[in-house]
This record gives C-alpha cells, sequence and structure tokens, in this order.
C-alpha cells in the first residue's frame, strides 16, 4: 500500500523544502506530512488540505516571521493537526480564518499571537434564533465542508496562549466551536465574540488574562457548556449590546470584577453552574439586560446578584452565600421574580430591595446575615410568600413609605423578629450573627418617621452623601447620615462624574489641587477604556501625599477624589476612613500589625486617609512601632493594589521625610499634591460660604472688616486656614446672637444679618 502523503523534509530528497512549496504542488484534498523541525513561513491554505507532523505532536514549529503576515485560511474544511504555530508579535494576528473558509485545530499550540475567524455579514439584533434553541452539540462539519456564511473554526484539544488584545476574535456572521480547548497568559480578553458569530464551546478553559475571559458583543451569541473561566482580571464573562449567551454547567472563579455582567440589552441563560469568588459580583445585570439563572451556586464576592435593570430577571432554585455585602440586591426600578433561592452568610442584607422596586420571592430562605436579613427601601413594593429568615439579629428592615408585602413567612431563632406574624422576643441561636457597633440603629428599631428616631435634630441614617464646602470640611446635608468611615452602610450608588467635576471646581482655591485631581481624572478615563477595549494598562499608582498646611482642604478632597474613582468604576465603594497614628499604631509588641490591618480592611474599595502621617516615623527614635504599621501598610498596599487607595497627609517638610523612610513608600507614592494656604480673600469667601449655608447674610461693612481682621491673623504654626474661617464664622453668629437678643422684635433681616459689629476683637500683638 502505498502512502499518498505529500512530504516536507529540507534534507530529504524527493520531499519538498518548505511548507509553501509542498502547499503549491498539492491537489485538493492532499495530506501534508511535515519533517520535525522549525519552518519560518507563512502561507495561505486556497485548497483544501490538511497538514500533519511526520512523527509526533508538537515535533513541528511554524515560525510565523513578523513581516510576513497571518497563516491565511481562505479554503474550506482544511485541517491542521499536531502542530505548533508560534508568531513574533503577541498583539499582532497569527492565525485567520477568512470569510467562507473552515479550519479544524487538533492538538494543536497557537502561542505569541491571536487568532481570528472572520465574517462579512452582521444580521440584526434579534434576526438569529433565540441562544438557548441553539444546540450545543452541533459539531458545525457541515459548515466546515461548505460553509454558507462566515469563517468557521473547530478546535479539539488545542492551547492558545502568550497573545495580546485577546487570544480568539470570532466575528461578522463566523461560527465557532472550541472542545476540550484552553486560553491563557493574555493581556487583554480571552475570546471576543462580536457581530452575529456563534460561538459554542465545550470544555473550554480559559486562565487568567487582564481583561474579561469572554466577552460577547454586537448581536452575537455563545454556548458554554462544562467549561471554565478563572482568574479573569475584569469579569468572567461580559454580555453586551444585543448579544446573548448561555452557560451549562460551567465554573467562573475568582474574577476581579463580576462573574457574570450584562449591560445594554443583553440577554443570559446561566444554568447548573459554579460562580465563586468574584471579587465585586457573582451575576451583575444593568440598563435594559436580563438574565435567567436556575440551579446557580454563587460565593464569595462584595454581592451575589445585583440586578440595575428593569427588565424582569428570574431567579430559580439558586444558592448565594459568603459575600460580603448584601446576597440580591435589587436596584431602583428592578422587577424580577426569585423562586426556591437560598441565601447565606451574608455581611450585609440577605435580600436588600432598592428604592421603587418590586420583584416576587416565592419559598426563599435568607440565613445568618449581618443586618437586616430582607431590607425594603423606599417606595418599593416587593412580594414575599412563603419565606423563612434564619438564625439572624434581626429579619426586616423597612424605610419609610414602602409597601411590602408578606404571605406566610416566618422568623425562625431571630433576636428581633418584625416580619408579620412572627413569635415576637424569640432568642437568637448560639452562632446566629449579633449585630456590631451601629447596626442596632439601622433598620432593626420600629419605623422612623419623617422626623428620624431623635425628633427634627436627630439624625438619620438614609444613606446620603456629605457634601464638600469650600472650607475644606464636609458638611452633612440634611436627613444624611455623616460620611461613612469603614462603616456598614450600604455602598453609594455611582454618582455622575460630571456633578462630581462641578463640585470639585467650586471649592475655593485650590486651583493647582483641582488641575491635578482633573488631569488624573482624564488619565484614568483613558486606562478604563484602554481597559474595556482589552489593551494593557499603563502603569498607574493611585495612591497619593497630600501635603499641605492644616485646614486647606486636604480631608474634603480626599473624600471628592474616592468618590470619582468610585464614578469611575475603579473602586467599589468610595468611601473614605479617616486614620492617624494612634489608630494604626499598637501599644505593645504585636499589637500593630493587627490594628493596621484591621483600619485597611475599613477601607477595602475606597480611600484610607492617614492625617498626619509623618507621626509614623518619629525624627531621632529608632525603634518605634510606626515602622511595623509602615510595613504592614505597604504589604496590605501591594496585595490589595487595586481595592484601596491610601492617601498620606501632614506638613510638607515633614511628608518628605515619611515618604523617604521605607523603599516601599517612595515606589508606590510616586504623586504629591501640594496644598498651598488659603489667601485672605479666599478665607472670607469661605465665611460667606458658611453665612449662606446657614441663612445669614455678611453685610458690606461685615465683609470690610472681615477682611480687615483676617489679613491682621498672623500665619504661623496655629494658623489654621479654612479652620480658621469657621471659627470665625461661629464667633460671628454668637456675637450676634448676644446683639440680636436685646431687641424687643428683630425683622427677619436682622436676625440674618452680620455686621462688622460680629467680629471678635483682633488679639493683641504686643
Amino acid at each position: 500500500m502505498t502512502d499518498d502523503r505529500i512530504r516536507v523534509a529540507p534534507r530529504t530528497r524527493g520531499a519538498h523544502r518548505t511548507i509553501t512549496q509542498a502547499l503549491g504542488a498539492a491537489p485538493d484534498g492532499a495530506v501534508i506530512s511535515i519533517a520535525p523541525g522549525e519552518y519560518h513561513e507563512s502561507f495561505r491554505l486556497i485548497r483544501r488540505v490538511t497538514l500533519v507532523p511526520q512523527y509526533g505532536n508538537g515535533s513541528v514549529t511554524i515560525a510565523v516571521p513578523a513581516a510576513a503576515g497571518a497563516l491565511t485560511v481562505a479554503a474550506p474544511n482544511c485541517r491542521v493537526r499536531g502542530l505548533v504555530v508560534r508568531g513574533t508579535d503577541p498583539g499582532e494576528t497569527l492565525l485567520r480564518v477568512e470569510d467562507a473558509a473552515g479550519l479544524t485545530l487538533e492538538d494543536c499550540l497557537v502561542t505569541h499571537g491571536r487568532a481570528e475567524v472572520l465574517g462579512s455579514r452582521t444580521v440584526v439584533p434579534g434576526a438569529g434564533r433565540p441562544v438557548g434553541d441553539i444546540p450545543l452539540d452541533h459539531d458545525l462539519a457541515t459548515e466546515l465542508a461548505d460553509p454558507t456564511a462566515g469563517g468557521v473554526l473547530v478546535t479539539r484539544r488545542t492551547r492558545l496562549r502568550a497573545a495580546r488584545h485577546t487570544a480568539l476574535h470570532v466575528t461578522g456572521d463566523a461560527l465557532a466551536r472550541l472542545d476540550d480547548t484552553s486560553i491563557m497568559d493574555v493581556e487583554g480578553i480571552g475570546v471576543a465574540v462580536s457581530g452575529s458569530a456563534v460561538l459554542r464551546a465545550d470544555q473550554l478553559r480559559v486562565h487568567g488574562g487582564s481583561g474579561s475571559a469572554l466577552r460577547a458583543l454586537d448581536a452575537s451569541r455563545v454556548l458554554l457548556r462544562g467549561s471554565g473561566l478563572f482568574g479573569a482580571g475584569r469579569n468572567g464573562v461580559l454580555v453586551q449590546d444585543a448579544a446573548e449567551a448561555l452557560l451549562t454547567d460551567c465554573r467562573v472563579e475568582n474574577a476581579a470584577r463580576s462573574a457574570v455582567r450584562l449591560d445594554h440589552t443583553a440577554r443570559a441563560q446561566i444554568e447548573e453552574s459554579t460562580l465563586a469568588g468574584a471579587r465585586l459580583s457573582g451575576v451583575e445585570v444593568r440598563d435594559q439586560a436580563r438574565v435567567m439563572m436556575r440551579g446557580v451556586r454563587i460565593s464569595g464576592g462584595e454581592t451575589g446578584v445585583r440586578l440595575r435593570s428593569q427588565e424582569e430577571s428570574v431567579l430559580l432554585h439558586c444558592s448565594v452565600t459568603g459575600q460580603q455585602g448584601n446576597g440580591i440586591e435589587l436596584a431602583a426600578g428592578a422587577d424580577p421574580r426569585v423562586r426556591g433561592v437560598r441565601v447565606a452568610r451574608t455581611g450585609k442584607h440577605g435580600v436588600s430591595v432598592g428604592e421603587s422596586s418590586r420583584g416576587t420571592f416565592d419559598h426563599c430562605d435568607v440565613i445568618a446575615s449581618g443586618f437586616p436579613s430582607i431590607h425594603v427601601g423606599r417606595d418599593a413594593a416587593p412580594r414575599f410568600r412563603g419565606c423563612r429568615v434564619f438564625d439572624s439579629a434581626h429579619d426586616l428592615g423597612v424605610a419609610e413609605d414602602a409597601n411590602p408585602t408578606f404571605e406566610n413567612c416566618v422568623a425562625i431563632n431571630v433576636a428581633a423578629p418584625r416580619l408579620p406574624g412572627a413569635p415576637r422576643g424569640g432568642a437568637a441561636a448560639p452562632g446566629a450573627r449579633q449585630p456590631g457597633p451601629g447596626r442596632q440603629g439601622r433598620d432593626a428599631g420600629p419605623p422612623r418617621g419623617p422626623q428620624g428616631p431623635t425628633g427634627p435634630a436627630g439624625p438619620t441614617r438614609s444613606g446620603g452623601r456629605a457634601a464638600a464646602t469650600p472650607s475644606g470640611q464636609a458638611a452633612t446635608a440634611p436627613g444624611s447620615a455623616h460620611p461613612r468611615q469603614g462603616s456598614d452602610d450600604d455602598a453609594p450608588e455611582v454618582e455622575s462624574l460630571t456633578d462630581l467635576l462641578a463640585e470639585l471646581d467650586e471649592l475655593v482655591g485650590l486651583e493647582n489641587v483641582k488641575r491635578d485631581v482633573g488631569g488624573m481624572v482624564k488619565l484614568m478615563q483613558t486606562v478604563r477604556m484602554r481597559q474595556e477595549a482589552g489593551l494593557p494598562a499603563p502603569p498607574l499608582s493611585r495612591h497619593l501625599v497630600f501635603a499641605g498646611n492644616p485646614g486647606t482642604g486636604k480631608t474634603t478632597v480626599a473624600r471628592l477624589y474616592g468618590r470619582l474613582l468610585h464614578a469611575l468604576g475603579l473602586l467599589s465603594r468610595g468611601h473614605l476612613v479617616e486614620v492617624d497614628r494612634s489608630a494604626l499604631v499598637g501599644e505593645y509588641i504585636g499589637h500593630t500589625g493587627p490594628k493596621t490591618t484591621e483600619a485597611f480592611q475599613r477601607a477595602r474599595g475606597g480611600v484610607l486617609f492617614i492625617d498626619e502621617a509623618y507621626a509614623l516615623t518619629p525624627p531621632g527614635v529608632a525603634q518605634d512601632f510606626g515602622m511595623e504599621a509602615i510595613a504592614t501598610l505597604v504589604k496590605l498596599m501591594e496585595d490589595h493594589r487595586d481595592e484601596v487607595v491610601v492617601i498620606a497627609a501632614g506638613y510638607p517638610e515633614e511628608m518628605d521625610r515619611f515618604i523617604g523612610s521605607n523603599p516601599g513608600l517612595a515606589s508606590r507614592f510616586t504623586r504629591s499634591l501640594l496644598f498651598t494656604d488659603y489667601s485672605t480673600e479666599e478665607l472670607v469667601r469661605i465665611v460667606e460660604h458658611h453665612a449662606r449655608r446657614h441663612r445669614y447674610d455678611l453685610t458690606e461693612g461685615a465683609r470690610s472688616a472681615l477682611a480687615t481682621h483676617i489679613g491682621a491673623i498672623p500665619r504661623g504654626e496655629r494658623f489654621g486656614n479654612g479652620r480658621t474661617a469657621r471659627q470665625l464664622f461661629q464667633q460671628m453668629t454668637e456675637h450676634q446672637a448676644m446683639r440680636v437678643a436685646e431687641l424687643t422684635a428683630p425683622k427677619d433681616q436682622e436676625l440674618m444679618a452680620l455686621d462688622e459689629n460680629d467680629l471678635p476683637v483682633p488679639l493683641s500683638t504686643s
């Protein structure tokens, strides 16, 4: 029996010297056998051929030269088996399957370049078959032999490695099937599917990568079965536009953002899958997207399921466990159907129903939550039927104007039950969580009236944010809590970047600081756009040094900086935790490390603001626990570099000494912002701001006298800048009160006016 194979062997008589020569001589349907070695060439398959190694898999490497272009498939039903295809630039296309062409890769390695499957036609969104109707078992054999649409790629037992931007891009109306295929070491997205392309994958494994493991765009469709996506640098599965995805028996683990995220009008169906360890959410649904989940197990992360879409999502017989924040979280207007879901061991609420949301929860269990197990926000009207709450300190918290419905719901082993019909005074089980400091007052007591729990002047906990004032201080808006410093309040909704930048611009003075922060925001916007595009992010340190005298607005800008990063999607919460030496340094050996770590953990997702940071390195002291605090901080900043921003603040000269005390600090704090002292005119404007905010008016005489008074204050170490302005305003209101109290029937204008007589007596300079 003769061997009809065409042979490639550079040193053998009767064989072709190169693969390109063999292809030129090969008829349609030929099998080309290649001798072991490395072949530096590129070629275009224009006829149906099969390329195989003469001896064993991996013995033949096709090293595509940099200037030669991609190895291209332009014919149907081509096959490559057991070869290594290696490029020189990971960011360039290494293997391309053209429109109406077909390729099967078996037992191959494609490395240092990406693979592309192209199509020329894009189906209008919604014109294709629903993703759930497309069979996963379809092997694409017919399409490979006779492609009637875009290119077709099938991989079996194949590895794609060391690509940049994306390892595999399927676009247009192309088709791809990946069986027992692995993708790793990608600087960007593992698999990108766009246009109206369809990707089927069985036992696909994507490891690591700086971008999402899989991203579906436009009107594309993705079907995964028995696959695993591990350690994605952004989302495990990102479905956007009008794309659709079906995940069956899959594992998505340790994504840096969400395990599955849906945007725009995307649709997804997730069945019998495990989503574990995502840093933000197991499943996040935004815009007008929609998800249907059945038998899904979600564990760990900040939030289990976060629904921010008003489209109806469905959760059936799922489990959500071990979140730091809420288990199931509904944003404003969400209206899901949830049945047979078990939520357990969450740090905050098991189920949090946001403002104006609805939804039905049938026969769900909520177990051992840190906050009230079920929270219902303002104007929300969810319906709970046959639900149970176990082993928690509080079962229910209801905001004012909420209108929830409860039918046949029970609380078991709950210390302070409030569910309608639940027994009162039940003791918590031995393992039940008790509320920590500050928790007892949130959602646990009787419903609040419009004046708050302590009357008109009493504080409320409505989740409001602190408004930054031109004085460099934070003023709490009416009806709002003081800004969170590592408290257990719910993470704030993302604020408008435009509004935050306008708030920064309204601050008095600080022109250089405003310019620097604005420049950093633009840089981070660019970084985020590059990340969304699957491009590597440039080196960027978000940690800052704020150098300036007291009262120059450092804390206010730090708080705004955290909110800006939250709006950019670079911090999950954006809150501020303010500490000083006493909060970081212990009193005995072994105390400092845990104390510093606890403060750092409270800042996870936000900003750790270290005031008077130089106090950690007192001059002339060789052995001090402050150095242990610095060493602990440096390690934590490295371990959680994407989760916390650290701002070290203090006097300019002292901060130089602080940064120079540890090489790790110098490498992490590469940018300093200088907060200069306020001028006399700026301090007058700060006093006027306080006056307007408290419904006072400064007379012209008061403004002139105030400028003279401020100009005469010595600018020594005790000068407080914005704090001095605030103290002046307080003293003026006290003097005015004494003056007005002597009037028989003061008019409104007299009650509001501050004049030159209300200024304090200048300090003697003699």
